[in-house]
Parts: C-alpha cells; structure tokens; sequence
C-alpha cells in the first residue's frame, strides 16, 4: 500500500512539474531562412514553363517569377544569364527569381 501510495504521488509530481513547462515548438513549427542564390546559365522554353539550362543544354531548374508577369523571362529565351533569388524543393521544385542580368547575346558564348 505505502509502494502504491508513493507510486501515485510521483505521478502527480510528475504531471504538475510538466504541465507547468511550455510546449516546445514542433519542428515542423519552424520556419528555416532561405539563403539567396545565384544560377548562371540559358533561358529556354519547354512545355510552357520557363527553365534554365546548362552549358549542354541540360535542364538545371524550373524558373518561377515573382511578379505577376508570366512572361518576364520571354525577352531573355535563347540568351546566356545569371539568374538570382531562392531554391525551392518538393515535387514541383523551381528557382524563384528576383532578378536576371544577361551575360551574353545567346547559349554558345561567354562560357
């Protein structure tokens, strides 16, 4: 009886000592900063979507604009370019542009 008896008191110190503590926030809670990036590479078209490409004409990203303006990175198909802004991740993984700075008139030069 006395073993239960102290059983069930540190129980009940047990439960008031945490009930007493904040909850610490999740991980999921928490937001992690994203670093700015730059990419350099090739502005193309492919399937309606705007991508940057390599210097083998490899896809590298999805580019993704932070205007309204779909169509910001039409002026610069076919031209070399550095690209800067945040990396997304996840199935529908994209560059989120900030700013683009044309490096050369088209893919094959300034390498």
């Amino acid at each position: 009886m006395k073993i239960e008896a102290a059983m069930l008191g540190v129980l009940f110190c047990l439960a008031a000592h945490s009930a007493g503590k904040p909850s610490q926030p999740s991980a999921t809670n928490r937001t992690v900063p994203v670093a700015k990036q730059s990419l350099i590479g090739c502005i193309d078209e492919q399937y309606g979507q705007y991508v940057l490409l390599d210097d083998q004409m490899v896809k590298i990203t999805n580019l993704k604009s932070t205007g309204s303006e779909k169509d910001v990175f039409a002026k610069y198909v076919g031209h070399k370019v550095q690209v800067r802004g945040t990396k997304s991740s996840g199935p529908t993984a994209a560059f989120t542009v900030t700013g683009v700075e044309q490096i050369a008139d088209n893919c094959s030069q300034a390498k």
